[in-house]
C-alpha cells in the first residue's frame, strides 16, 4: 500500500505564488473548453478546472452500469503562449485519489507549468471517480475475510471491472474527450502499476514515463521476497551511514536478532502512543516486530530510532522507544473512502495480482491450495522472512502479497484471468522511460525497480541513496524533483550528481530516562553551563529532534512526548512550526516551545524553555540545517543563569 503523499511546502508555496502572479492579471474564465467539454473552475488555490465524463462499468456491456470518472485540469500559465503537453500523474495504493495528492504534483511540476498543462484523473472507485465504499472494510472490522466478503456481495457482477486495465480505458477516454493525444506520465508506487499498464495497452499516447518507486506488472515472484530482504538489510545500511550508530561497533542487525530470540520468549507489552498520539495497549512479539520493520519503507523515522530503541530495552529494560515504534507502525486511519477506499484496493489486488490459489476453483478448493503453498513455502523457502520464521511472518499480517484476503472473491468472469491484468503478448513501447527507486525503500525495493525498467526498450534507473518510498516526494534537497523535471522537460535525466548530496538518515544516539545518562553537548567558546547543565541540554536538543520525526507518522497534527506532554504542528507558508507542551523524552526534563522547520531552506529552529526534575530551568535557542550530511545543531541560550554555548550533531 502507498504511503499518503506528504508535499514538501518548498515546492507546494513556489506553485502558489506563480499561479497569484498570473491571477493577478487576469480575470479567471469560470468555465473552459477543452476538447468536447466544457469545465467548470473549481479550484482558486491552483485555478483548476473540474469535469468528468460517463464511463460503462463494463465496456463490453456485459455487465449494466456506469459510472462516473472525475477529473482536474490545471491549464499552463503563459497565456498566449501555446502549450508544449500535458502531464498526468497517477497516485498509488490501490485506493488513493489521485486529486488527493494535487499538492504534491502540482508542486513537483511547478517548474514546467508555465508551459506544460497537468491533468489529474482520479482512478475508477477512487475520489471524484464514484468512490467505493464498502462499510466494513473502511471501518477496518477485524473480520478480514468477512468484511472482504461482504465488499465482494456488495460489488457482485462489478467486481472485477475496478481492475487497471479498466482504469487505464478510462484514462484514454478522459484524453479522447479533452482532445489530448499525448502524456508525459508519472506514477508513483502502484502508479508505476497503472503506467506500466498505460503504455502496454495504449502505447501511442505517452511521450515519456516516470516510475517512481516501481514495481513490475509481470511479477517473477507472487511473495515479493525483494522487499523484506531489502527491509531487513536496511537496518545495517543505515546504521553504517549514520555516525552514532557506525561507531557503536558490531551489526544492528545482530542487536535486532537477540530482540527476536528474547521477545520469542516474552513478548514485551505495554502502553504506547500511536502515531496519532493516542494511548493503546501494545505488544511486541515477533510478529508486531517483524511488521515494524517490513513498515520502515514508508519513512525514516522506523530506520532513525529502531537500533537505539533495541539498545534501550537490552541494557536498561526501557521498553517506551520500542513499544512506541509498534503503536505508531499499527495505527489505521478511519479514512472516508474518497480520500482511500479500502474496497477499492481489494478489488485491485484480488483481480490484478499473483494469489496462491485459483479463483477459479470453490472456496474450499481455494483453502486447500493455500494451505499447500504455505506448506511447500515453508519446506523450499524457510527463510522468506529470514530471520524471522515463515510462520512469523504470517502472523505479522505484513503485505507481502495478498495471501488469504481474496479467498471470499467471487470467480472472475468470462474474459478476465485473474492475476494477468496485461497480456504476455503486449511489449511496451520503446518511449523514453525514467525509472527511479530509494535504495533503503522496503515497500517497492530497488530490486523490483530494477525488474520494471528492463521490461522497457528505452529505460534508465536510478537509484537514489538515503531514501525510502516515492523519492520524489521523500527528498527534501530535490535532488530527484530536479530529475523528474528534466526528463519531462528534455526526455533525459539530466545530471545526477546530486545524488551524493542525500543525507543518510541520523540514527537517535540512545534512548535514555534521565538526562544524566545522556552525553553532554559538546561546549563551545563562551560556554559556562556546566556538564551536567550540558546534559540537559542534550535531552531538550533530543526532544525537540524526537517531535519533528514524528511529523512522518503523524497526520492528526498532534501527538504525545515519549515520556509525557504533548506537542502539535501546523502547516505554514514555508514548512511547519511545532508546539511543545511539558514534551518529555527524558522522564526528568520538560520542554516548552516553538519549533520552526522552513522546508524551503532546510533550516529547523526552535525557541524553547525547560524544566528539569532537579530544580534547573532556562531557555534555549536550537538550529540545524535539516537536509545536511552530518549536520551539526548549534545550541545557545541559559540554564540556571549560566550561559550555554554548545554544538552536537543534529537529532
Amino acid at each position: 500500500m502507498n504511503v499518503h503523499n506528504r508535499c514538501w511546502v518548498r515546492a507546494c508555496f513556489s506553485v502558489l505564488v506563480s499561479v497569484f502572479a498570473v491571477g493577478a492579471h487576469a480575470a479567471i474564465p469560470q468555465t473552459l473548453r477543452v476538447g468536447s467539454l466544457i469545465l467548470t473552475y473549481c479550484n482558486s488555490d491552483y485555478d483548476g478546472y473540474c469535469g468528468a465524463i460517463e464511463r460503462p462499468i463494463d465496456p463490453t456491456g456485459r455487465f449494466p452500469g456506469n459510472l462516473n470518472i472525475g477529473f482536474e485540469y490545471y491549464p499552463h500559465t503563459a497565456g498566449g503562449k501555446k502549450s508544449l503537453g500535458t502531464i498526468l500523474p497517477q497516485e498509488g495504493g490501490p485506493g488513493y485519489s489521485t486529486t488527493g495528492s494535487r499538492d504534491f504534483y502540482l508542486g513537483l511540476f511547478a517548474p514546467l507549468r508555465d508551459r506544460r498543462d497537468v491533468l489529474i484523473i482520479d482512478k475508477r472507485g477512487t475520489g471524484l471517480s464514484d468512490a467505493v465504499d464498502c462499510a466494513r472494510l473502511q471501518s477496518l472490522d477485524p473480520d478480514l475475510l468477512g468484511s472482504v466478503g461482504a465488499c465482494a456481495k456488495q460489488l457482485g457482477g462489478s467486481a472485477y471491472y475496478y481492475g487497471t486495465a479498466f482504469a487505464v480505458g478510462d484514462l484514454a477516454a478522459v484524453l479522447d474527450a479533452l482532445g489530448i493525444d499525448r502524456v508525459d506520465f508519472y506514477g508513483d508506487s502502484y502508479g508505476t502499476f497503472v503506467g506500466q499498464m498505460f503504455a502496454g495497452l495504449e502505447p501511442e499516447r505517452i511521450r515519456s514515463i516516470i516510475l517512481d518507486s516501481a514495481y513490475p506488472v509481470r511479477v517473477p515472484d507472487p511473495w515479493f521476497a525483494t522487499d523484506w530482504a531489502t527491509a531487513w538489510a536496511s537496518i545495517d545500511v543505515t546504521c553504517g551511514r549514520s555516525p552514532s550508530c557506525r561507531t557503536l561497533g558490531g551489526r544492528a542487525s545482530d542487536r535486532v536478532t537477540a530482540l527476536i530470540q528474547t521477545i520469542r520468549q516474552t513478548p514485551i507489552t505495554g502502553t504506547a502512543p500511536d502515531g496519532d498520539g493516542h494511548p493503546q495497549s501494545t505488544t511486541l512479539d515477533p510478529g508486531a516486530l517483524l511488521y515494524t520493520i517490513d513498515s520502515a519503507g514508508y519513512g525514516p523515522t522506523i530506520y532513525r530510532d529502531l537500533d537505539a530503541a533495541v539498545r534501550a530495552w537490552a541494557t536498561g529494560g526501557d521498553a517506551a522507544p520500542l513499544l512506541r515504534l509498534v503503536a505508531e507502525s499499527e495505527t489505521g486511519g478511519l479514512d472516508d473512502p474518497v480520500d482511500f477506499s479500502y474496497g477499492l484496493y481489494t478489488a485491485v489486488i484480488c483481480s490484478d495480482y499473483p494469489l496462491l490459489y485459483d479463483v477459479t476453483a470453490g472456496r474450499s478448493a481455494r483453502q486447500r491450495q493455500y494451505q499447500s503453498a504455505l506448506a511447500a513455502a515453508r519446506q523450499n523457502r524457510p527463510d522468506l522472512f529470514a530471520p524471522f520464521t515463515l510462520d512469523e511472518g504470517l502472523a505479522s499480517q505484513v503485505y507481502i502479497t495478498p495471501l488469504d484476503t481474496c479467498l471470499p472473491w467471487p470467480k472472475p468472469p468470462a474474459g478476465i484471468v485473474q492475476g494477468v491484468p496485461l497480456s504476455p503478448a503486449v511489449q511496451f513501447p520503446a518511449v523514453p522511460t525514467l525509472v527511479l527507486s530509494g535504495d533503503i525503500d522496503s515497500v517497492t525495493s530497488a530490486v523490483d525497480a530494477a525488474e520494471t525498467a528492463a521490461q522497457f526498450p528505452d529505460a534508465v534507473h536510478i537509484v537514489l541513496p538515503n531514501l525510502t518510498h516515492v523519492v520524489a516526494d521523500t527528498d527534501e534537497i530535490g535532488c530527484a524533483a530536479g530529475i523528474v523535471v528534466n526528463f519531462v522537460a528534455n526526455l533525459n535525466p539530466g545530471d545526477t550528481s546530486c545524488r551524493a548530496l542525500i543525507r543518510p538518515i541520523r540514527t537517535v544516539p540512545s534512548f535514555v530516562r534521565k538526562a544524566s545518562a545522556l552525553a553532554p553537548l559538546t561546549a563551545m567558546s563562551g560556554n559556562r553551563a556546566s556538564t551536567a547543565e550540558l546534559r540537559i541540554g542534550a535531552a531538550a536538543l533530543e526532544t525537540v529532534g524526537d517531535a519533528v520525526a514524528r511529523w512522518y507518522v503523524n497526520y492528526s497534527g498532534t501527538d504525545r512526548g515519549l515520556r509525557g506532554g504533548s506537542f502539535s504542528y501546523v502547516g505554514t507558508s514555508n514548512g511547519y512550526q511545532f508546539t511543545l507542551v511539558a514534551d518529555q523524552w527524558t522522564d526528568d526534563v520538560a520542554v516548552d516551545g516553538t519549533v520552526r522547520w522552513n522546508t524551503n531552506s532546510s533550516v529547523i529552529s526552535a525557541d524553547v524553555t525547560l524544566a528539569a526534575s532537579d530544580g534547573s530551568n532556562g531557555h534555549l535557542h536550537v538550529r540545524w540545517t535539516n537536509s545536511a550530511i552530518n549536520a551539526v545543531a548549534a545550541v545557545d541560550g541559559t540554564i540556571n543563569g549560566h550561559a550555554l554555548h554548545a554544538t552536537r550533531i543534529a537529532p
